[in-house]
C-alpha cells in the first residue's frame, strides 16, 4: 500500500467518523436521512475507488477518480 492509498483510507475514515458523530448529535429525521445517504455514498465511492486501485494497480489520481464526487458525498 502506497502513501496515496493510505491518505485515501485516512480521508474515508475521517469522513465516516464525522458523519457518525453528526448522526449521533442530530435530532431531525430529515437531516439523519441525509447523513445516512452521505455515509452510504462515501462507503460506496471508497469501495469503487479501492477496487479500481487494487484491480488495475493505479492510484486514485491515475484512475477516473473525480475528487468532487468524494466531496459531494461528504
Amino acid at each position: 500500500m502506497d502513501i496515496s492509498q493510505l491518505k485515501f483510507n485516512l480521508l474515508t475514515q475521517t469522513a465516516i467518523v464525522s458523519l457518525k458523530a453528526a448522526y449521533d448529535q442530530c435530532g431531525d429525521k430529515a437531516a439523519k436521512d441525509s447523513i445516512i445517504t452521505a455515509f452510504k455514498a462515501v462507503v460506496q465511492l471508497h469501495h469503487d475507488l479501492g477496487k479500481n486501485y487494487c484491480d488495475d494497480r493505479k492510484s486514485e489520481i491515475d484512475s477516473d477518480y473525480d475528487p468532487s464526487e468524494y466531496c459531494a458525498a461528504v
